[in-house]
């Protein structure tokens, strides 16, 4: 046997050994990412403001914001919605009129009746409504502008990722709920951003 052919006869073998121990084997290891959603309030830029005594218009309108994280992958709902204190506790305070949505604020020193609350939203005079004045939402940007009113909220659309929504009141009253003789005192209103409709 020459050297070419012992040679070639070694390299035949090594083969043979090195694809012996050259099996392999393979696992998927794999991590599950769950749905991230958080809705946080940030430091809005006017949250108070007066009324003039006469018109009962603001001399600033009221704007507040908030952050939405979300790593949803379709577009998501949430809801708007805002409350005001009557003597019978919290109620619904957002309604529409006319084409408009408003939000009606109740005096917090002296609580009006529920049935003040409802009469402002159902469009009575103020006299019928004392302790209660309402306001326009006049916009809410962010959310690539999707929204709309609904029963007593607002239905909001985002996308993935980080989402800031400003919600702007007017400073021009509802007419029909402003009287000089009412309550003096503090008049509030809470907005809830939430993933429930309820």
């Amino acid at each position: 046997m020459n050297l070419k052919n012992l040679i070639l006869v070694l390299l035949v073998f090594l083969f043979n050994i090195i694809t012996v121990f050259a099996h392999e084997a393979s696992v998927d290891i794999a991590l599950e990412f769950p749905e991230y959603f958080k809705i946080e309030t940030v430091t809005s830029p006017v949250l108070t403001a007066n009324i003039t005594d006469d018109t009962g218009n603001l001399y600033a309108p009221l704007s507040s914001k908030f952050k939405v994280i979300s790593n949803c992958r379709e577009t998501k709902e949430i809801y708007l919605k805002s409350e005001s204190f009557t003597d019978g506790g919290a109620m619904p305070s957002m309604f529409a009129r006319g084409g408009r949505v408003y939000i009606a604020f109740t005096n917090v020193n002296k609580k009006p009746t529920n049935q003040a609350l409802i009469n402002c939203k159902n469009g009575s005079r103020a006299k019928e409504s004392p302790g209660v004045v309402a306001y326009p939402i006049t916009s809410i940007v962010g959310a690539k502008n999707q929204y709309q009113y609904g029963k007593n909220n607002y239905k909001i659309f985002i996308e993935n990722g980080i989402t800031d929504i400003l919600v702007n009141v007017g400073s021009h009253v509802l007419p029909s709920s402003f009287d000089k003789n009412d309550p003096r005192g503090f008049y509030q209103a809470t907005l809830t951003l939430t993933e429930s409709e309820i």
